[in-house]
């Protein structure tokens, strides 16, 4: 998008600094609204246009495309523009490394909402997310060594093999983890992930039984380790309905062992900002595991505004030091994907009990979307636009990926173990 300078700095004439989102797909502008509805000023910059819906919300003063280095363009702009004091919103493990990793060199000019490496590290690596995590007394999925080929011979099967960085590992595939059910099988998608990431970055995991039904998440705002505001919520539906790749329905629940773990989880490696801790509860001992770690906004964070916890504006106050406000007990509240909640729906093994659900929630008048919005409507067509171009590609790159392992689909209560 082709801005004059003076546009720019009409938009830079108020008294309250603004935000650049690091990403335009529908996490971006969940944040882009949050903050945009309150007069702050919102870019958002992105490598990619093909998932860049945000770019067309009303909130959005600037879109800016660019494949250089994100923290190059960042300093430039932020010195040619003086943008000094604005906050900035990675939405992306890709960007979050990048702020994480430059975070002094930015911080002279930008307030960060991601802490430096040696602390986000605990969530983009998972061999350091369950490392941690056992330090910390949590439990976690069982992991199987391979040293040789022959201990593929001693797993239990069937077992899970994903990526321990999904950046390296999901632009490629467009899947986020893979079943094995014998050693045949186990030794094809090995050979196949190998030839996109390092040995060292394949885990195997145990396959922990059940579906959503069975998968929580602990989303919250930490102040320098310290929580202060905080969601639990149930992933009801995903899609792809066999790998999991992005929940679809979400609702808030209670789960204190949840709230306990991800608070502890959180307090344990020192975090600032907002994130979210995924677990599973294994049906077969009870046990709460951690599955994942998202140190930036994740898919379904607008569920918070709706439940009255709005993370992204809450942390925005926090970094240009407004008062927080004391927050109260999260309200009953779903959020539902709407590009893909409806096939998810159609695929699932329920499907009249699954739309009753989702029926249920829009009577309740609590249910809110990921991208439609009355008072901001052009993203969500813009995305249908969007896929039509380029979302179809990315699924038959995940069906090429799964064609050349000639393997079987998940089930989607395997597919719940995979984290967004």
């Amino acid at each position: 998008m082709n801005v004059s300078s003076a546009t720019i700095k009409r938009n830079l004439k108020t008294n309250r600094p603004g935000a650049i989102v690091l990403g335009g797909n529908f996490v971006g502008l969940g944040v882009a609204r949050s903050l945009g509805v309150h007069g702050i000023p919102v870019w958002i910059i992105d490598h990619d246009k093909s998932r860049a819906m945000a770019r067309w919300s009303r909130y959005t003063k600037r879109f800016i495309w660019s494949k250089d280095k994100i923290e190059d363009l960042l300093l430039s702009e932020g010195r040619q523009n003086g943008l000094d004091g604005w906050v900035i919103f990675p939405v992306t493990d890709e960007y979050v490394e990048a702020v994480s990793k430059n975070h002094q060199s930015l911080s002279t000019i930008y307030r960060l909402t991601t802490p430096p490496q040696d602390i986000t590290q605990f969530a983009l690596d998972k061999r350091l997310t369950y490392r941690k995590a056992a330090e910390l007394d949590i439990a976690v999925p069982r992991r199987f060594s391979l040293t040789t080929a022959n201990d593929a011979n001693d797993f239990s099967y069937p077992v899970i093999l994903k990526p321990a960085v999904n950046h390296h590992f999901f632009p490629s595939a467009n899947v986020k983890a893979l079943r094995a059910n014998g050693v045949m099988e186990f030794h094809r998608q090995y050979a196949q992930m190998r030839a996109v990431i390092p040995a060292e970055e394949i885990l195997v995991q145990e396959l922990i039984p059940g579906g959503g039904e069975n998968q929580f998440s602990f989303g919250a705002m930490c102040i320098d380790g310290c929580v202060c505001a905080t969601i639990v919520a149930q992933r009801r539906r995903q899609y792809p309905i066999e790998f999991g790749n992005a929940s679809t329905f979400v609702e808030t629940t209670d789960h204190p062992v949840v709230e306990e773990f991800g608070r502890r989880f959180l307090q344990g490696i020192g975090f600032d900002g907002i994130a979210e801790v995924e677990f599973k509860v294994d049906p077969r001992d009870g046990s709460c595991k951690i599955l994942d770690v998202n140190t930036r906004p994740w898919g379904w964070h607008t569920l918070g505004k709706a439940a009255g916890v709005d993370f992204p504006y809450l942390l925005w106050r926090q970094k240009i030091g407004d008062d927080i406000p004391k927050m109260v007990r999260p309200r009953r509240a779903a959020w539902f994907r709407e590009m893909t909640d409806f096939v998810a729906i159609a695929k699932s093994k329920h499907p009249v009990a699954e739309m009753r659900r989702l029926l249920q929630a829009v009577l309740r008048g609590d249910l809110t979307a990921a991208a439609f919005d009355i008072l901001d409507p052009i993203p969500f067509f813009a995305e249908f636009a969007l896929w039509i171009r380029t979302g179809l590609a990315r699924q038959r790159r995940a069906s090429n990926f799964l064609g050349n392992l000639d393997a079987t689909a998940m089930s989607p209560e395997d597919a719940a173990a995979n984290p967004e």
